[in-house]
């Protein structure tokens, strides 16, 4: 793997599953060496370099959007330390749409609530990801009053075919509800998959189903498909 690989912010839909309608975006990185982002960040863990890495991917991810259509919120991967940067607050000014900060769910507890001011001090809103799994917990939820609460796509598929898996959601969905946040279910891969979301009562959804990453130039031909295929709506984006 190259120190020196580019990288290239995609984005991938997020969906009011209610409406049926696109209401933003997630910015992923995606490295023309081929190699996973998160492989990316653990090398530059070790290398001390995680957080000038996750600057410069938040940066063009944050240049990229303002391709978008206008209407569409986008939110932005940052680990606990990342956001706590002051060069974080300079990028995230010029962003030119609604915007919010993913919380990694391998964000110490202590790093926790210094973002929570972080990210309201910077007039976005906060993102706590992979719910159930790791930190990510009920506890987390209620500490921190997220606006969204990603839920873990491995507890989600779990909770399709096991009880303690329902269980477990049951308990984030509830955290989430006790907060106000709305909920958002990641890993929907199939017409059958988003009705068990819609019978949960969860808000927003995200997954290949819904569509995949796309290039910036690429998000318009993307949203057409999803309107063909699957029936929803991105009109007023």
């Amino acid at each position: 793997m190259s120190s020196t690989a580019n990288a290239q912010a995609h984005f991938q839909p997020i969906i009011d599953v209610q409406r049926m309608h696109v209401v933003g975006f997630e910015a992923l990185a995606r490295f023309d060496d081929g190699v996973s982002p998160l492989e990316h960040l653990r090398v530059a863990e070790e290398e001390g370099r995680r957080e000038h890495l996750e600057l410069q991917l938040i940066e063009a991810a944050v240049d990229a959007a303002a391709s978008l259509p206008a209407e569409g919120f986008v939110t932005l991967n940052a680990s606990g330390r990342t956001m706590s940067f002051p060069e974080l607050a300079e990028v995230l000014r010029r962003v030119d749409r609604s915007w919010g900060l993913e919380l990694f769910e391998g964000a110490e507890p202590s790093e926790c609530l210094a973002v929570r001011d972080q990210v309201d001090q910077l007039g976005g809103f906060l993102l706590i990801d992979d719910a159930g799994a790791g930190f990510a917990d009920e506890k987390r939820i209620r500490d921190l009053h997220p606006d969204i609460v990603k839920i873990d796509r491995a507890l989600f598929w779990r909770s399709l075919t096991e009880a303690d898996g329902r269980d477990q959601l049951a308990r984030i969905l509830q955290a989430a509800r006790d907060v106000e946040a709305r909920t958002l279910v990641e890993g929907v891969e199939d017409a059958a998959q988003l009705d068990a979301v819609r019978e949960l009562g969860a808000d927003l959804a995200q997954g290949y189903h819904l569509g995949r990453p796309t290039a910036v130039d690429r998000v318009a031909e993307m949203l057409d498909d999803l309107q063909r295929r699957v029936g929803v709506d991105a009109s007023g984006l």
